[in-house]
């Protein structure tokens, strides 16, 4: 009789720890997540009214806001907030649709991402809330579920809430051993997995005392010495752990150690509200204290305390079961009135306990029956499937036999037309032994075609250098001349025609060189930074000597001296080429250089336009290809305009002329640039 009371006590103090963590979990669940620190405040601010009917439509608006920044775990939680409403609120069909809300919530968003809030109001909610109604078999079905589903998702920690769940609801039972045996395996998937779990020491102290129950004094020392391992800094997990020891040491009759530890757990409760929901474990563990050491004045004083208690009092089966306590100690005090009278209080109190548990216990069955008949319905429907299914796959060999008639005709044909292929196959073959032999002379003719262009770059080079130095000494020697002779001019004049000669010649060097250079280089890369007004000054400075008498060049800057980042050398190339041309086809008239900078698209475009003869449209592309002369009786090789467009090209822009523009001839260079900042 006294073993059974204090199963009970100890099972329903059980409970109340265990519902009272859930919270807690909850809590930490939501700081290891990211967010808004906006909408994080406007969470607590919800969570601290969630017993107020006010907090349903801030729990929307928590959902909604979460939707906005695509924050899904913030929109679980609000959901389950709202769920937690109804759950200390006790109302059974807003638990019901808050669970199913969160379940299709996560399925939608991702199951696998969100499978704690799935778990989470599927175990802490709905589970606990059966039980703390006392319908056990519909939580211990509902939780098998939930071992099923957390099993083929591979989720441990779901696994290992099942678990703990099962082996809280047959401790409640005082099923002793499957309540071992489930706190043992939810135990082993944490470890197994490394799950830091916060309610971990309590569950080492409740796997203890299960080992108590079942007078095993060493698997139950092993058990809270790996909970005292963990060192856990939280009030109420000291408490159990000191309240486990208490029980070991009263179990092997080492009282003195007993009461120490009866003592160190007290110590948890002073100055802390937040322990007032562990105070009957406390009285149950002083009661099991004083009633084995033979105090019963105090363990009745404690007893006392608890039914005056008015949170304990609102426990039902917890509070009336406290009268047969009475009675237990006044009968070992050998008071027998006293005890009788508390054993009549107690019967008088518990049939209305029992006829309430009478009532559950049938809602129980019935629940599982209307579970078994609907999973009857769905096993039918599935049947149904079944046969519909075979139905198809009948009808399905049907036409595999047809299609397999037809393969047959099919292959048939297949053999004749095997026979024609193989004819077909030899005349291929020698195709294609001809075609190798001609595909072997092409590489062998690439390849000399690619050594002999080779040759040429090389030869290019060499002779151009060859060139280059005799040039620049005639060039240089006829300025001598020019200032030796300055007065006589006849000789100034020949001076002047062997140095533009010169020049000339020198020129076309330069576009033979640039050729051979451009056509064996991929790109051209940006090589400095420069200031474009500078530049194009520098470009018309150099160009103004070529000019006819009659003919101007105009520089137009259209932007404040812009600083970009390109090869300036190759621009000024092109630039300096441009306006060579214009000045050697231009009369009479203007040349103008100008230029836009656009800055969105990082490019620069330059035009250079002049008042001369123009190009027809139909050859403003031929000019461009190489060794191509409009005018035969020119000066020049037909290679500037075609080195220039390679350089464009090469530098990531293009070079083309304006057909739009009828006065002469306007070309447009337009070539890409970085800014300093973006380096």
């Amino acid at each position: 009789m006294f073993q059974h009371l204090r199963n009970v006590l100890f099972s329903l103090f059980v409970l109340v720890s265990f519902a009272g963590a859930l919270p807690v979990r909850a809590g930490q669940e939501f700081r290891e997540t990211v967010g808004d620190s906006v909408l994080k405040n406007y969470y607590y601010r919800v969570r601290r009214l969630v017993n107020s009917p006010e907090v349903l439509p801030m729990c929307d608006t928590l959902f909604r806001r979460a939707g906005e920044q695509r924050w899904t775990r913030m929109q679980a939680t609000a959901l389950c907030l709202r769920l937690d409403h109804f759950y200390y609120n006790n109302d059974r069909e807003g638990i019901l649709d808050g669970v199913r809300r969160v379940q299709d919530f996560c399925v939608e968003n991702g199951r696998k991402d969100l499978a704690y809030f799935y778990y989470f109001v599927w175990g802490s909610r709905l589970v606990t809330y059966y039980t703390k109604q006392k319908q056990f078999n519909v939580a211990v079905y509902e939780t098998r579920r939930m071992l099923s589903e957390a099993q083929a998702d591979d989720y441990p920690f779901g696994e290992a809430e099942c678990y703990r769940l099962l082996a809280n609801l047959y401790l409640i039972q005082n099923t002793f051993g499957r309540a071992y045996d489930y706190f043992r395996q939810e135990l082993n998937v944490m470890e197994e997995h490394g799950i830091d779990d916060i309610n971990l020491p309590t569950q080492y102290a409740s796997l203890a005392q299960c080992a108590l129950e079942l007078d095993m004094p060493d698997s139950a020392r092993m058990a809270l010495d790996k909970g005292r391992a963990l060192r856990p800094d939280l009030p109420y997990q000291r408490f159990t752990l000191d309240k486990g020891m208490a029980l070991y040491y009263l179990h092997i009759k080492d009282f003195d150690k007993a009461g120490a530890y009866v003592d160190s757990a007290a110590m948890h409760f002073a100055g802390n509200s937040s322990m007032r929901s562990y105070l009957p474990g406390l009285r149950f563990l002083r009661t099991e204290y004083y009633r084995t050491t033979g105090q019963y004045d105090e363990a009745l004083e404690t007893v006392h305390e608890a039914l005056s208690d008015t949170l304990q009092r609102e426990g039902g089966y917890l509070y009336y079961t406290l009268y047969k306590e009475l009675g237990n100690i006044h009968w070992l005090r050998g008071d027998m009135r006293r005890s009788a009278a508390n054993y009549r209080d107690y019967i008088h109190l518990s049939d209305s306990v029992r006829s309430a548990e009478i009532r559950s216990g049938t809602d129980d069955f019935s629940g599982i029956l209307e579970i078994a008949r609907l999973q009857g319905e769905t096993r039918e429907l599935q049947l149904d499937l079944q046969q519909k299914r075979l139905r198809s796959t009948y009808l399905i060999i049907a036409l595999l036999g047809g299609v397999l008639v037809l393969s047959g005709l099919g292959l048939a044909r297949l053999m004749r037309l095997n026979h024609r292929l193989k004819a077909s196959e030899e005349v291929v073959k020698a195709q294609n032994k001809n075609l190798m032999a001609v595909g072997e002379e092409l590489r062998m003719a690439k390849e000399r075609a690619e050594q002999a262009s080779l040759m040429k770059s090389n030869f290019i080079q060499s002779m151009s250098h060859e060139v280059r130095t005799p040039l620049n000494s005639i060039m240089g020697f006829s300025q001598v001349l020019v200032s030796k002779f300055r007065n006589d001019p006849t000789v100034e004049e020949y001076v002047s025609i062997i140095e533009a000669s010169s020049l000339s010649l020198l020129r076309m060097v330069d576009d033979v060189l640039d050729i051979a250079y451009l056509d064996q280089t991929e790109e051209l890369p940006r090589t400095d930074y420069c200031t474009i007004n500078d530049r194009c000054h520098e470009c018309v400075a150099k160009s103004l000597s070529q000019l006819r008498a009659g003919v101007t060049m105009i520089f137009e800057p259209s932007a404040q001296d812009p600083v970009l980042h390109t090869n300036s050398k190759r621009v000024m190339q092109v630039l300096l080429h441009l306006l060579h041309n214009a000045a050697k086809f231009t009369v009479e008239g203007e040349i103008i250089l100008t230029y836009t900078c656009r800055i969105p698209e990082r490019t620069m475009l330059f035009t250079v336009s002049d008042t001369g003869p123009g190009i027809p449209a139909e050859e403003q592309e031929q000019v461009f290809e190489r060794f191509v002369k409009l005018d035969t009786f020119a000066q020049g090789t037909g290679l500037g305009l075609p080195v220039c467009r390679l350089i464009a090209t090469k530098l990531g822009g293009s070079l083309r002329v304006d057909p739009s523009y009828t006065v002469g001839c306007r070309m447009i260079f337009e070539v890409p640039f970085g800014l300093p900042d973006e380096i």
